[in-house]
């Protein structure tokens, strides 16, 4: 019996098609931040579920009915040549086009070509907020995609709209990104200490940052497969995975895939040994699939580059600033 569900390796998962577990499972601190109002940060690296994460979120939210909850991308407006004007334009039809996805007509913000008042994302998300009745929680990704003046133009309509939350502004915003909040100077001023005296988004509650997956929950991952198609992934095989990838959501989802799909070739009959996991680590390094080359790139870094290079070498680690 061939499966309806596969290991997912590309986008965000659905559970629908893919095998998943709950992003949401050990979040209790984003409800909380929601319940409170309160406006916050997510990061982590590419591939370990954010953007999974937020649209279960806004389907729950939506489903509860007490809040009106919209994921969207302003990666459109991630380019350095790019106007405030053009920006803010970018962004807010990505948030119109993306809320017919999650929300019903009425609850969907007017169209940008009917808004009749000056094209600002803060103009925009107040009006909106005024026509609902329910709460709006805004859960907006790519933030660490924009740049320069763009960036801290976005930040600065968020909080000066986040004092008149939440009849007249989303009562809760969420940035995801790869950076936390304190790491987006790199974006704008690379030379310099901060963003000025006040941080155009000192407003955040809290910065969460997305963490690997415990063996367990690489088991459970695992369990859905064999319970669709009766192929085991035993303890031996699991503990040699989780040795391997360290949790990592993508590598999780690469090694089974590999294992499954291209070595045993859909063959659910066949038995999945530590051998098979070893091929596929081999399988994966030789290929350098692109989310394996995104993390090589991440040496080139300055700051990645001196650790790695004084934890090669021996030597002491120095840094310029602590924090960082």
């Amino acid at each position: 019996m061939k499966s309806k569900r596969y290991f997912n390796t590309t986008g965000f998962c659905m559970p629908d098609t893919h095998y998943m577990i709950d992003p949401l499972r050990n979040q209790k601190i984003i409800f909380d931040l929601i319940e409170k109002k309160q406006y916050f940060t997510i990061h982590a690296p590419r591939q370990t579920g954010k953007t999974t994460l937020l649209h279960e979120l806004a389907h729950r939210l939506n489903k509860e009915g007490k809040y009106v909850s919209v994921v969207f991308s302003v990666e459109s407006a991630g380019y350095r040549s790019i106007t405030e004007e053009t920006a803010n334009s970018k962004i807010i039809d990505s948030l119109y086009r993306n809320s017919e996805k999650f929300l019903s007509k009425e609850c969907c913000p007017i169209s940008p070509e009917l808004y009749k008042k000056k094209l600002t994302l803060e103009n925009y998300l107040s009006d909106w907020c005024a026509s609902q009745k329910q709460q709006i929680v805004l859960l907006l990704d790519e933030i660490d995609s924009l740049y320069d003046d763009v960036l801290v133009s976005i930040l600065r309509q968020l909080r000066n709209g986040f004092q008149i939350r939440p009849k007249r502004f989303p009562s809760t915003v969420a940035l995801v990104g790869l950076r936390d909040v304190r790491e987006y100077k790199t974006k704008v001023r690379p030379s310099e200490v901060s963003l000025g005296s006040g941080s155009p988004f000192n407003i955040k509650a809290e910065s969460i940052l997305l963490g690997t997956w415990t063996k367990e929950e690489i088991a459970e991952l695992y369990s859905q497969h064999t319970k669709d198609t009766g192929q085991i992934f035993s303890k031996k095989v699991v503990d040699r995975i989780y040795e391997l990838t360290g949790g990592q959501p993508w590598l999780v989802n690469a090694v089974a895939n590999e294992i499954v799909e291209k070595i045993l070739k859909s063959d659910y009959t066949k038995k999945i040994t530590r051998a098979h996991a070893e091929e596929a680590k081999e399988n994966l390094i030789a290929r350098r699939d692109t989310h394996l080359d995104s993390l090589l790139d991440k040496l080139k870094e300055p700051r990645v580059k001196n650790i790695v290079s004084a934890i090669i070498n021996g030597d002491s680690l120095v840094y310029d600033n602590f924090n960082d």
